[in-house]
């Protein structure tokens, strides 16, 4: 019998991606010019235009994967292709959170510090990974049935 976990897996990931959108991945310390103390400002996907397209087609990708499950090659296609949105987000994150570490200009004194929100991309990821293992598991298993045909 064909087990569906992929279908788990990609469910999964969909539930990450879109908590990544509400969740921190860092903050911003931004300095108060009357008190000199410093605040921090949350860093969320949701308000990165960088950072909304690629995880809402990452996110589109793979609810179009949970539904052409009767086709597994265009099922494993769309897993890769929702991937690699998620490597853009991850590149992304790690360029706003490193982009005022190499700031040349002596006057920004924004700092970022690192949220943990950006984890949610790499546990999205890795269920893709189990989803696509799932999908090539079926394959085999199919390819198996029709040989004993």
């Amino acid at each position: 019998m064909i087990q569906r976990i992929q279908t788990v897996y990609l469910i999964i990931a969909i539930g990450l991606m879109i908590a990544f959108f509400f969740m921190p991945f860092g903050y911003t310390q931004l300095a108060d010019p009357a008190t000199g103390q410093y605040k921090e400002q949350a860093l969320k996907g949701i308000e990165f235009l960088g950072l909304i397209i690629p995880t809402a087609l990452a996110i589109l990708t793979m609810v179009i994967a949970v539904f052409s499950f009767r086709k597994l090659q265009v099922q494993q296609t769309l897993v890769i292709v929702a991937a690699l949105f998620i490597g853009a987000c991850v590149g992304v994150v790690i360029y706003v959170l490193s982009a005022g570490l190499y700031d040349t200009n002596p006057e920004v004194t924004a700092r970022t510090i690192w949220g943990g929100g950006g984890l949610l991309l790499i546990a999205s990821w890795l269920a893709l990974f189990g989803a696509y293992r799932g999908m090539a598991a079926d394959r085999k298993l199919l390819r198996s049935y029709d040989r004993l045909r």
